[in-house]
């Protein structure tokens, strides 16, 4: 029998319309996120895919609360005003320095989100989460620049975390690592997930990293979703042509492999076509693709 799964945050038909004057005082519109519907599992990691411009940020802000939509509703099912006001919604930024201030120590970066809670707890609770991940000692007292790229990255997930939150927006985390520092990001912030029972919304240009790390993966184009399946499915039986496209672009290491991509890619290069008038196919369980209607 299959497990139900717990909606968490719902999004649907959410638009978000950037509007700008020109030097003529004419309008310009910009869309950013168009009409994108979908649901995020209580303790899921959804992957976030798509070229740079596809809206996948300012989807993941619009989630945050960070912007308002112009159209469309975002329900966060799963959580209470409390919840909410409480800091239950986090993010991981790509950037581990510009995201820390200079001029606090790691230990009052992570207590930064602890304000309300007395001294005492604050402190401890920021040194364990601090001892989470990595950083001990009197290292704790140190500011940002004293640390490499990963030892800050850790610190940003601690403060990120630092609040209990129940979902958190991991934007690009691991691109400006090194590879080996990567996948002990990636092992960590699956720790952490299942420790505190974590909701993700994992965002990366990189999609070996997606593939081995999201339950799930959306595809965006555009601004729309164009495809939406089980990580595993998505390789291995993409459905359209733009998924399809991105998977072919992200040649693999091996030759052979890596020239026979590169003689395909010419069949998904173009421009591709999303008409107002579509259909949310199932193709398979879970794996639903956008096709045109003739």
């Amino acid at each position: 029998m299959t497990e139900k799964k717990t909606i968490f945050i719902r999004v649907k038909d959410v638009e978000k319309v950037y509007s700008k004057k020109n030097l003529l005082g004419q309008e310009q519109r910009q869309v950013a996120v168009d009409g994108v519907t979908l649901d995020i599992y209580k303790g899921e990691t959804l992957g976030l895919v798509g070229e740079s411009g596809s809206g996948k940020s300012t989807l993941a802000k619009l989630i945050l609360g960070l912007e308002s939509p112009t159209a469309g509703v975002i329900d966060y099912t799963g959580l209470t005003e409390v919840d909410l006001k409480n800091q239950s919604l986090q993010i991981i930024y790509q950037a581990p320095f510009s995201a820390l201030n200079p001029y606090l120590s790691a230990l009052d970066i992570v207590k930064e989100p602890l304000y309300a809670l007395p001294k005492e707890e604050a402190t401890a609770r920021a040194r364990y989460l601090l001892e989470r991940v990595g950083i001990t000692g009197n290292d704790v007292n140190k500011r940002p620049k004293s640390f490499s790229g990963g030892q800050r990255q850790r610190i940003g997930i601690a403060r990120a975390v630092a609040s209990r939150p129940q979902f958190v927006v991991c934007d690009e985390p691991t691109s400006a690592l090194d590879v080996s520092i990567q996948a002990r990001i990636l092992d960590l912030l699956s720790d952490l997930q299942e420790e505190f029972n974590l909701s993700y919304l994992f965002i990366s240009h990189d999609l070996t990293v997606v593939e081995h790390f999201s339950d799930r993966i959306a595809v965006l184009y555009k601004g729309k979703l164009v495809e939406l399946a089980p990580a595993k499915e998505l390789f291995k039986s993409p459905q359209h042509p733009y998924t399809s496209y991105l998977l072919t672009a992200n040649l693999p290491l091996n030759p052979a492999q890596a020239r026979q991509q590169l003689a395909a890619i010419q069949t998904y290069i173009q421009d591709f076509e999303l008409t107002a008038e579509f259909d949310w196919v199932e193709v398979a369980p879970a794996h639903f693709v956008r096709r045109n209607r003739v």
